[in-house]
């Protein structure tokens, strides 16, 4: 039987609200949610680009706290 690996996604945690870093508290998903709009509308609002718009929101926000 093949172990399966586990990765963490930084978008669901038990308890995002309360989620730690070493820098700080991280950002909620509904933060990087907004975020990742934010960016979206600035961006003219293609579609296609959903994934780099969390990871740029979510970066940002990180970033702020530290």
């Amino acid at each position: 039987m093949k172990a399966r690996i586990q990765q963490g996604n930084s978008a669901r945690e038990s308890n995002p609200k309360r989620a730690r870093t070493s820098q700080g508290v991280a950002p909620t998903v509904e933060e990087i949610r907004q975020r990742a709009q934010e960016i979206f509308i600035a961006r003219g609002g293609a579609p296609g680009n959903e994934l780099d718009d969390w990871l740029r929101a979510e970066q940002q926000l990180k970033r702020q706290r530290t």
